[in-house]
């Protein structure tokens, strides 16, 4: 017996002051307490042995066995392994057990301890791009059971890249557990071609010639061909000849324009190696010029003013559509400030906003955004990442400006509404946010109803006030789709209802994808707006546009549009709704107001008058600096800081329409400068020095702050933001670990392009870089790669166990484990069981007469006979009583005495009454001597009573 906490046996020296405190004291009682005392001891007894975890030990040949699978890329396949460990488990004793843990980056409980010896194919799917041996043997070691020898056999071929399985292995080392292995390699082994290192100056000058040295390693000498690419451009390519072991390339390119430039480096062998991974390495690069900037505009014509003003002030400048706006992160990159000229919404995917999102907010990118009658709230930027960037909102919020609005949204709820689109959600799933956000941007006094159609029309949403927005929605949310298409139907509810509407504006917004019968369709449309001032806006989903939808709207006075990309829905919604209150463009001749003092308008005293501009409402934060005429002084000119970067939101236009005075004003130019240059916050990186080093899982940032004059700068508090190659962002804090020196570390997550943006709290320095995780070390090591293993099994008194002979991953040849069975529960249960036997023997006083009463109740009793069994009786008595009388007649006379003569009288016979039973056979006669007894007596009873009646 063991105990896991011995501690607790120093409680028995209680013991001899119980048996003192407790011994007998009365003679006549002296048996009872010497009992309960005994009792007592056993109780407390037990309670000590339990408080210090009595344990029974024995000894156990039991062995548990622990398979670590590896499933990395440099394995290739586990039908070799499961074989392996098939044969094995065929080979397990009865009380043996095994586990399978399927490991690569990270490690899977692919079967428990189990002493099953089947095994199926292997389900688990770990990351295959990195080995860790260490989360593995770590996992392994958790499933032991304690009462078995343990061994764990690695199938692997050793080559870790993450992690440290030494540490893993000491720890099995100290807990007995052996730690043996089967090497798997690849099977099918080809030379290896991969590119060791790609290099190029951390910042060029614009237009300046430069060399990327590159590194290529081979196995064996092969053709192969280079290709670089730029930004996903090639610029360059060559066929070269590769020789077995390191060649070296330097390789003469031009920079380009400034901005960021990411080079990839791509060599492709002829023929074939083993790991595509590792073909292709990327580099970054600053291309340090003049600032650059990136124009958006929808006709080149109306930006012609704008980019000529920056040119003239010495800006390089980019005219795109928007549907050539970049999606990524890396092309934006290029830019130092992004300028969108009267770019609705609907024409930019939520993927292009959220792009250009992460180059302000978390790459300190610039934004300016340029009003007309398609930007802002016309443009359907409510509830969009633009109105998130903007310091201004879109809608007005003094009700008193707005006129009250009915809106009422036809539904299509067809089947064909079901269909997922390119974003990934349903055409119904995507009408549903559209109406809720167009609902968010009404008015409380606004009145709104929702309508569905398949092959009937149905009220989702009676017409009511937009009081309780959450209830609107819930209403909303309940709408579905299956059924045909019946626009009509749908279209004659709105019309009935709007007939009895008073609103200001009545507007009806129809989405369908078509497919139904026109007939009315269009003398509906317009008699409901000549008769009764209802417009009606028609959304046509699909490729194919249906000529009667397009005469609905035009008949119906209001917008037509063809949704080619359906996740436009909402955008487009919101901007039906701002349109149909006809109040948020406001035109006319004012002078614009100077309402703060900013960089932007340093020289500049005076603005010409504008014709005209987008109401708005500004942010808490944001900063107004022109304005708009009274009463409302809307911001015509407002900025503010956006996570890293600064935005500016001019509500005015460039084209000409509002603001012909000012594009022949002087000042334009300087204006349009100092606008861009605000938003761009580069310029002091120089004091700042920042590099990124992988470091096993995780990567270090570290950033150098030097003074001008090379001193360092200590005590600062800098702030980095990280994006990673799918666009999210997260933030992270420097430390200070030396003088002038900042460190933090993060866990990376795919391969691609980083870009991190380092800078102080007060913006006082910052710098933006890049940088690229490249393939995982495992598809850099080779053939001849030193395995671990070995080191393993050394440590852990393990062995290379031969593939030919699986059973040996079974063997008994380890010490045979003690197994330990915890006693506590056991010795609790009898103390419980012995405390009412206690309780009686001091309580409870039994005496003789107790004894006698419980004998009897566990006696069994007596029998007593049924009636049927006395009737029986008292028949057979009757029958002996007859038998008697009718025997002959002795030497007694019939009164009993002896004649005269002293002779016995002759036999007299008795008549017996004919009514008489007959005797019964086999029933005793009854002598004289029978007299006496009850049956004789019963039967003279019985004659008293017959002569008596």
């Amino acid at each position: 017996m063991t105990f896991s906490f011995p501690l607790a046996l120093l409680l028995l020296l209680v013991i001899p002051v119980v048996i003192y405190v407790g011994r007998p004291r009365v003679a006549f009682r002296r048996g009872r307490d010497l009992t309960s005392l005994i009792l007592r001891m056993a109780i407390l007894l037990l309670l000590i042995l339990a408080l210090a975890g009595a344990q029974a030990a024995q000894a156990a040949d039991k062995l548990a066995v622990v398979f670590l699978v590896d499933m990395s890329d440099s394995v290739g396949g586990t039908d070799r392994q499961v074989d392996f460990m098939r044969e094995a488990l065929q080979a397990m004793r009865p009380e043996d057990e095994a586990a399978i843990v399927a490991f690569g980056a990270n490690a899977l409980v692919e079967r428990p301890m189990s002493s099953v010896r089947e095994i199926t194919p292997l389900r688990s799917t770990p990351l295959t791009g990195n080995t860790d041996l260490q989360e593995a043997i770590s996992l392994g070691l958790a499933l032991f059971p304690a009462d078995a020898a343990k061994r764990i056999v690695i199938l692997s071929d050793g080559l870790q890249t993450v992690g440290d399985a030494e540490i893993a292995a000491r720890r099995a080392a100290a807990t007995d557990v052996e730690i043996s292995f089967v090497p798997f390699t690849r099977v099918e082994q080809v030379p290896e071609v991969l590119v060791s290192d790609v290099r190029v100056p951390t910042s060029v000058g614009a237009g300046q010639l430069f060399d990327l040295s590159l590194t290529v390693t081979a196995e064996a000498a092969t053709p192969a061909a280079i290709t670089v690419f730029a930004g996903g451009s090639i610029i360059h390519r060559q066929d070269v000849d590769l020789r077995a072991g390191v060649n070296h390339f330097a390789l003469t390119l031009q920079s380009g324009e400034s901005g960021f430039r990411d080079f990839r480096v791509q060599v492709d062998p002829v023929g074939s190696d083993n790991f595509y991974q590792n073909n292709g390495l990327a580099a970054f690069s600053r291309v340090v010029g003049a600032p650059r900037v990136l124009v958006v505009t929808q006709s080149a014509d109306e930006a012609v003013n704008l980019t000529r003003a920056l040119e003239e002030q010495g800006l390089l400048v980019d005219v795109v559509g928007p549907n050539d706006l970049p999606i990524g992160v890396a092309a934006l990159a290029d830019y130092n400030s992004i300028l969108l000229n009267n770019i609705p919404a609907t024409v930019l995917s939520n993927e292009r906003m959220e792009t250009l999102q992460t180059f302000v907010r978390d790459l300190g990118g610039g934004l300016v955004t340029i009003g007309g009658e398609d930007a802002y709230a016309p443009g359907g930027y409510f509830e969009t990442p633009l109105e998130e960037m903007l310091p201004v909102e879109m809608q007005i919020r003094d009700q008193q400006r707005l006129p009250q609005i009915t809106l009422v949204y036809v539904i299509d709820r067809s089947g064909s509404m079901s269909l997922v689109g390119p974003s990934g959600v349903a055409n119904i799933e995507l009408a549903k946010e559209a109406i809720i956000r167009s609902i968010n941007f009404l008015q409380r006094n606004d009145r709104a109803g929702v309508i569905s159609f398949d092959t009937d029309g149905y009220w989702v949403l009676d017409m009511q006030p937009v009081l309780d927005r959450l209830y609107l929605q819930a209403q909303v949310g309940t709408l579905s789709a299956g059924g045909g298409t019946d626009i009509l139907a749908g279209m004659r509810l709105a019309g009935e209802a709007m007939q009895n509407e008073t609103s200001d504006r009545k507007h009806i917004i129809l989405l369908t994808d078509g497919g139904a019968d026109p007939g009315g369709l269009v003398e509906l449309t317009q008699s409901l707006n000549t008769d009764y001032g209802v417009t009606t806006s028609v959304i046509s989903i699909g490729e194919s546009t249906v000529g009667f939808l397009r005469q609905m709207a035009d008949v119906g006075g209001g917008n037509y549009h063809e949704v080619m990309a359906v996740e436009t829905i909402p955008q487009i919604f919101a901007q039906e709704t701002v349109l149909a209150t006809r109040s948020y463009i406001i035109e006319g001749e004012f002078n614009p107001v100077l309402s703060a003092i900013s960089p932007i308008m340093e020289g500049i005293s005076e603005a010409p008058s504008l014709l005209g501009y987008v109401a708005t409402t500004p942010k808490d934060t944001a900063q107004v600096i022109l304005s708009g005429p009274e009463p409302f002084s809307d911001p015509v000119l407002a900025a503010w800081q956006y996570g890293l970067g600064r935005a500016v939101a001019y509500t005015s236009d460039v084209s000409g329409r509002w603001s012909g005075n000012w594009v022949s004003w002087e000042g334009f130019a300087r204006f349009w400068s100092q606008t861009v240059r605000w938003t761009i916050t580069e310029g002091t990186d120089q004091n700042l020095e920042s590099r990124i080093v992988m470091e096993g899982e995780r990567a270090r940032l570290t950033v150098d702050a030097r003074a001008d004059d090379g001193s360092f700068l200590n005590g600062l508090n800098l702030i980095g933001s990280l994006v990673y190659p799918d666009r999210s962002a997260v933030g992270i804090q420097l430390e200070q670990v030396a003088p002038g020196r900042y460190e933090a570390t993060f866990t990376p997550g795919a391969e691609g392009a980083y870009f991190v943006r380092v800078s102080e709290a007060d913006g006082a320095l910052n710098q933006t870089g890049g940088w690229v995780m490249s393939y995982s070390p495992e598809y850099s090591t080779r053939s001849d790669a030193e395995s671990i293993l070995p080191d393993l099994a050394e440590l852990t008194s393990g062995t290379r166990q031969p593939l030919d002979n699986a059973a040996q991953a079974f063997a008994h040849t380890l010490q045979a484990q003690v197994a330990t069975n915890p006693l506590a529960p056991t010795l609790l249960l009898i103390a419980v069981l012995l405390l009412p036997f206690d309780i009686a023997v001091r309580r409870l006083i039994i005496t003789q007469s107790d004894l006698a009463r419980l004998r009897r109740w566990l006696s069994p009793p007596e029998v007593v006979p049924d009636a049927t069994e006395r009737v029986s009786a008292l028949m057979g008595a009757k029958a002996r009583a007859q038998e008697k009388t009718s025997v002959t007649a002795t030497q007694v006379t019939p009164t009993g005495e002896p004649t005269a003569g002293g002779e016995t009288p002759a036999p007299q016979k008795i008549k017996v009454a004919p009514n008489a039973p007959p005797p019964i056979r086999g029933a005793p006669t009854l002598k004289e001597s029978d007299e006496g007894n009850i049956a004789g007596k019963l039967l003279q009873k019985r004659k008293d009573r017959g002569g008596g009646s």
